[in-house]
C-alpha cells in the first residue's frame, strides 16, 4: 500500500509540474550527477512543510525509477547522495526518512555498504534496520553480528532485522540477549522470536516475558506484552484486554481496542461500551464500534450527538455513516455546514451507501451554507445523479454557491445536457465562461462529428460580441466545420486575437499543418 501511494503521489507531482521538453523529464528523472540529488534531499530539512514533500515526491520519483528501470548509474548516484547527507545529517529525522527509502531501490548487493553506516551514531540502528526491510541481507546481517560478537551494539535493531529476515538459525542467540536487555530491546527480540521460534521452550520464553511487559506502567511496554499475549493465545487473552480499556493512558487503551476488533461481537461490544463510557474513552469506543461495523450499542452512539464534547460528536458522526444507520445520519442533517463539516465531508466521502440522496437533499432544502457545503463534497463524489441540483444553483443568489456549481459542471453535467450548456454559455457572467467551456468538452468529447457540427450550426442568434466564447468550443470539437469557422474569425472577424488563440487549441492533426501555415 505505501508503495502505490507514492506513486499515486509521484503522478500528481509530475502533473502539478509546468510543461517541459522530454529531454527536460528525463533530467527531472535521472539527475545523473551527486550535487543534482543532494540539493534536493537538502531540502528536506525546510522548515516549509510543501517544500519538503515536494522534495520528497522527488526522490520517490528517483527510487521508482531506479526500481522499475534498474538503471545502474541512477543508483550509484542517488544511493552515494543519500550515503553522504545521512552521514553529515545523522542528528536529522531526515535520515530516518531516507533509510525507508533506500530498500526501495537497493538490494542484497547493497547491504555491506550499508552496514557502512552502521558505525555512525546515532543512525546506527537506522541502517540496521534498513537492512531487514531488504530481502536476501541474512548474509550481511549474519556477517556484521559475527564480526562484533565482542562489543554488539544495537541489538534491539538487529533483532529486528533478524526477525524480518527469518534467520532460524539466529534463535538461541536472541534469547541469549534476553538477559541483559531493557524493554524496548527485549520488544523487538520477542517480536522476532514470534516469527522464527522452533520450539515450544521458545514458545514459553515469549510468554513468560509477554507477562512481565503486560505487568509494566510504561504505556509502550504493556502495549507489547498484550500484542505478544493476543498473537500467542488468541481469545483467551481477551480478559486482559478488558482491564486494559480501564487504564488511564488513552495509548494503551487504543491498543487494546485495536486487539479486541478481530473478537468483536454482540457481548464484546457491550463490555467496551460498558467500559468506556465517559470522556475520551467514549470517543474511542464509538469510533471502535463504526471500524468493526457493530451496530448493537447504537442508543450510545446517539447519545453523543447531545454531547457537549465536540470530539464525541464527531465520533458519533463516523461512526452513523460507517453503519449506514438511516437514525444517525438523519441527526447529522441539522449539522451540515456548521464546526463539524470537515468530520461530516470526510464521513460522506467514505460512505458506502446512497450518499446522493443526502447531498441532494442538502443541495435542494438546505441554508447557503450547506449548500456550498454539499457542493464541495461533490466535488469529491461527482455522478450524473448531481447533473439537475447543480444545474438549479447556479441561479443561486448567493456568489459562493454559484461560483462552486459552475465549477462542477464539468464534473456531473451529462450528454443530455449538451444543447443546455451551449446556451448557457451565452447567458453566463464571463467569470463563468471557462467553467461551461469545458463542461461542454466533457459532454461532447465522445460525440460524432456530426452531432457537434449540428451544435455549432446552431448558433446564427448568438451576438458578435459574444461568438469568441464559442472559439473554444470550436477547437475543442475540432471538427472541418468548427476549424474553418475559427480560421475564418480570424482571417476576417473582429477578434482575431480570440480565433488564434482558440486555433491553437486544436487537437485534430488532420489539421495541423494548415493552421501552422495560416498562423504563420
Amino acid at each position: 500500500m505505501k508503495s502505490l501511494k507514492n506513486i499515486v503521489l509521484v503522478f500528481a507531482v509530475l502533473a502539478m509540474l509546468p510543461m517541459m521538453s522530454v529531454a527536460q523529464k528525463t533530467e527531472k528523472i535521472t539527475c545523473k550527477n551527486e550535487r543534482c540529488v543532494l540539493e534536493t534531499l537538502e531540502k528536506l530539512k525546510s522548515p516549509d512543510p510543501t517544500t519538503v514533500s515536494e522534495a520528497k515526491a522527488q526522490v520517490d520519483i528517483w527510487a521508482n525509477h531506479v526500481r522499475y528501470t534498474g538503471d545502474p548509474e541512477m543508483k550509484d548516484v542517488l544511493k552515494e547522495a543519500v550515503f553522504v547527507f545521512v552521514e553529515k545529517n545523522a542528528d536529522s529525522k531526515v535520515s530516518e526518512y531516507l533509510f525507508s527509502v533506500l530498500p526501495q531501490f537497493c538490494n542484497k548487493y547493497d547491504a555491506d555498504d550499508i552496514l557502512r553506516l552502521a558505525f555512525v551514531e546515532p543512525i546506527a540502528g537506522a541502517a540496521i534496520r534498513c537492512i531487514g526491510d531488504i530481502p536476501g541481507s541474512q548474509k550481511a546481517i549474519m556477517k556484521y553480528i559475527d564480526a562484533h560478537q565482542d562489543n554488539l551494539q544495537h541489538k534491539d535493531a538487529l533483532a529486528y532485522a533478524v526477525g524480518k529476515l527469518q534467520i532460524t538459525s539466529m534463535e538461541d542467540m536472541l534469547v541469549s540477549w534476553l538477559d541483559d536487555a531493557d524493554d524496548p530491546t527485549k520488544i523487538e527480540i520477542y517480536n522476532a522470536l514470534m516469527i522464527i521460534k522452533s520450539s515450544d521452550e521458545t514458545t514459553a520464553i515469549i510468554e513468560k516475558g509477554a507477562k512481565k511487559l503486560n505487568k509494566s506502567k510504561a504505556a509502550d511496554s504493556k502495549i507489547a506484552g498484550m500484542r505478544l499475549l493476543v498473537a500467542l493465545n488468541g481469545e483467551k487473552e481477551i480478559p486482559i484486554l478488558y482491564k486494559a480499556l480501564k487504564n488511564k493512558d488513552g495509548k494503551v487503551r487504543k491498543a487494546a481496542l485495536e486487539l479486541l476488533k478481530p473478537y468483536a461481537n454482540d457481548d464484546v461490544a457491550q463490555v467496551v461500551v460498558k467500559k468506556c463510557k465517559k470522556g475520551d474513552a467514549a470517543v474511542d469506543a464509538v469510533d471502535w464500534l463504526g471500524d468493526v461495523k457493530n451496530g448493537s450499542q447504537m442508543d450510545f452512539v446517539m447519545k453523543q450527538f447531545s454531547s457537549k464534547d465536540p470530539k464525541a460528536v464527531d465520533a458519533a458522526i463516523r461512526t452513523v455513516f460507517k453503519l449506514d444507520y438511516a437514525e444517525g445520519i438523519k441527526a447529522v442533517k441539522p449539522l451540515f455546514g456548521g464546526e463539524h463539516q470537515e468530520v461530516i465531508k470526510e464521513s460522506l466521502i467514505a460512505y458506502e451507501g446512497n450518499y446522493v440522496i443526502f447531498l441532494s437533499d442538502m443541495m435542494r432544502l438546505g441554508d447557503n451554507e450547506q449548500k456550498y457545503a454539499a457542493l464541495q463534497i461533490v466535488e469529491c463524489r461527482p455522478v450524473a445523479n448531481f447533473a439537475t441540483p447543480v444545474r438549479e444553483l447556479t441561479n443561486s443568489t448567493n456568489p459562493d454557491v454559484k461560483a462552486e456549481a459552475f465549477k462542477l459542471l464539468r464534473l456531473v453535467m451529462t450528454p443530455a445536457e449538451a444543447q443546455y450548456l451551449m446556451t448557457l454559455l451565452e447567458y453566463c457572467d464571463d467569470k463563468y465562461v471557462e467553467d461551461v467551456q469545458l463542461a461542454i468538452k466533457n459532454v461532447t468529447q465522445k460525440m460524432p462529428d456530426k452531432t457537434k457540427d449540428e451544435f455549432a450550426s446552431t448558433l446564427k442568434h448568438v451576438r458578435s460580441d459574444l461568438m469568441p466564447r464559442y472559439y473554444n468550443v470550436f477547437a475543442y470539437f475540432g471538427t472541418e466545420l468548427c476549424v474553418n469557422k475559427l480560421i475564418d474569425a480570424y482571417q476576417n472577424g473582429a477578434y482575431q486575437f480570440e480565433a488564434k488563440e482558440a486555433l491553437l487549441l486544436v487537437e485534430n492533426d488532420k489539421f495541423k499543418e494548415m493552421i501552422d501555415n495560416i498562423l504563420k
